[in-house]
């Protein structure tokens, strides 16, 4: 009984270790999305940053 819990853990930890870093990643890439978009709205909105 003690090598199941033993694999079901270690085999358990990967999948969320998987399923954290598959998020991470969509998290990530949805953000760089909205970063954009938030961007070109700006600079419709009051125009271009001189400075940069």
């Amino acid at each position: 009984m003690g090598w199941l819990t033993n694999e079901i853990l270690f085999y358990g930890g990967i999948i969320v270790a998987g399923g954290s870093l598959i998020m991470a990643m969509i998290y990530l890439v949805v953000s760089h999305i909205r970063k954009i978009r938030i961007d070109i709205w700006l600079d419709e909105e009051y125009g271009k940053n001189e400075f940069l």
